[in-house]
């Protein structure tokens, strides 16, 4: 494709590269597949025998190469009869010769347009672009990713952008190829960026954010990982035949460095993921930019958010951190998007000035009070309490008569264990479960070791269903779920067990705002 191309083109393709990216997986497959089958006949090759390369191995080989063959032939079939154009009203993505498919997208419909560039698109220069919908039918995936240059994604975001505000009336209708409003234009016109970014995380707070996410969990199967490799490790050296040894435990040797490298990335991610973390709130539109080995810019609609995450992970409850997220319409799809980062881990102080230059809108709702639970919620817990006990100890009692004597000890501890953890599970539920409902907010509060607050207006709740068994009516407790537009991972939201009417109360808010 020729630079600026599909600025004079009623359609266009896909940047070439993409074939790459959707074939990576399998490319990756195949070059294990192959290391590992040079594992297996490493005895062979230090003898110089090329003879491992008969009978089953080199159908193996052959078998992944025709994959990868097939693969790539299907890409780039696929590529070849992909094309995208930007009509007066909609976004049109037409694939197929023999049979047709079309999709259009209304821009009505579009609710953030947003860039994304991994390592292989900075390889190559390219950038893609991500199109949510309102839609709650396709809030599991990202309705479009088109990869194009990157000169080109910016004009197409931007040229996207204008129609989304002219179909809103927030501008006057122009010809096409007019840029956007002048602050836009001026923000993210191809080779500039914003100069005064109202937040802008240096490495220090970079650093501090990641310390505060760490997954204690994560912490504990890495070294856990490392233990168990270091043993089977120590037992291959000590065998006679070291490298048949070795060529025997190839695989076992490749997962566990794998779940070590995936528990070290998990361990570490956010360290590196959010590198140069940038926010602006230009008007009604939140600009968020950051990324080391994956850069992406996110442009979000203010009047999309659906709510506001605060969340504390266990470190950040001790050092008293706090960061925000968004729920957004369209967004959260991909897995990448799930956690839509608005406030890195800071002071609640230096939070609550943050929320108030990019949302102030929900600035207030961080120092909203929370209502604790009711103590009688112990009560209303005795019963699934009691199930869960019953089933355990059912459980144990048959493994102890079906097993040998031999491991009934560790059947009796891993009940044990499961029912002090329901025990422990409570109690932290007790302390860190709460719901707050103000003239503004619906505040929700829950965790365990860790904690989040959930901020919603009443307007954007989609609709509320209130529950008690028999015990919680006795005690006057009810507990209830909010749904909202936003994603399955955020589409709906327990309501912990409060007293009075808190319920009859949001039912009014939501049907009067």
């Amino acid at each position: 494709m020729k630079e600026n191309e599909i600025r004079q083109s009623r359609r266009f393709r896909n940047h070439i590269s993409v074939i790459l990216e959707q074939t990576g997986a399998v490319i990756a497959a195949v070059f294990v597949l192959v290391v590992t089958q040079l594992f297996q006949s490493i005895d062979r090759l230090t003898k110089s025998d090329l003879s491992f390369i008969t009978s089953k191995g080199v159908l193996i080989l052959t078998g992944a190469i025709v994959l990868l063959a097939v693969s790539l032939t299907g890409q780039v079939l696929v590529w070849a009869r992909t094309y995208i154009s930007i009509e007066e009203n909609a976004i049109v993505i037409e694939k197929g010769r023999v049979n047709k498919k079309k999709n259009t997208i209304g821009i009505r419909n579009i609710s953030n347009i947003n860039l994304e560039q991994n390592l292989i698109e900075m390889l190559f220069g390219t950038c893609k672009v991500k199109l949510d919908t309102n839609s709650l039918s396709t809030a599991d995936s990202t309705d479009v990713k088109i990869v194009l240059k990157k000169s080109d994604a910016l004009w197409f975001q931007q040229e996207v952008t204008r129609k989304m505000e002219e179909a809103a009336g927030r501008i006057p209708v122009t010809g096409a190829g007019s840029g956007v409003s002048d602050r836009v234009t001026g923000a993210y016109s191809a080779g500039r960026e914003p100069e005064d970014y109202d937040v802008r995380a240096g490495i220090a707070d970079i650093i501090r954010h990641g310390f505060f996410s760490i997954s204690i969990l994560s912490v504990v199967i890495f070294l856990l990982a490392i233990v168990g490799t270091a043993v089977s490790v120590a037992e291959v050296i000590g065998r006679a035949d070291l490298m048949a040894s070795l060529a025997g435990s190839a695989a076992a040797i490749v997962v566990a460095a794998f779940i070590i490298l995936s528990a070290l990335w998990d361990t570490v991610k956010d360290f590196i993921r959010y590198y140069d973390f940038r926010a602006k709130r230009l008007d009604d539109k939140i600009y968020i930019k950051y990324g080391f080995f994956k850069k992406v810019e996110y442009t979000i609609p203010v009047d999309k958010i659906q709510a506001l995450k605060i969340r504390q992970s266990f470190l950040a409850r001790i050092g008293h951190r706090y960061m925000a997220e968004i729920v957004n319409v369209g967004m959260g799809d991909d897995k990448e998007e799930q956690h839509s980062f608005l406030v890195l881990y800071c002071t609640e102080e230096k939070m609550r000035e943050r929320l108030s230059l990019l949302l102030p809108e929900f600035a207030s709702s961080a120092s909203q009070p929370v209502d604790r639970l009711p103590a009688s919620v112990w009560a209303a817990w005795t019963i699934p309490a009691a199930v869960y006990i019953f089933v355990a100890a059912a459980g144990a009692l048959m493994c102890n008569e079906l097993l040998e004597s031999r491991y009934r000890l560790y059947i009796w501890i891993i009940s044990a264990i499961s029912i002090l953890s329901l025990l422990t599970g409570m109690i932290l539920k007790y302390r860190t479960a709460g719901v707050g409902a103000d003239d503004q907010y619906l505040k929700i509060a829950g965790g365990y070791f860790a904690k989040q607050y959930l901020s919603v207006r009443y307007r954007n709740i989609q609709y509320a269903e209130f529950s008690q068994n028999f015990i919680a009516r006795a005690c006057g407790i009810k507990k209830g779920e909010i749904h909202l537009l936003a994603s399955s991972a955020n589409t709906a939201h327990a309501i912990p067990y409060f007293s009075g009417d808190k319920d009859e109360f949001i039912k009014r808010k939501m049907l009067h705002f």
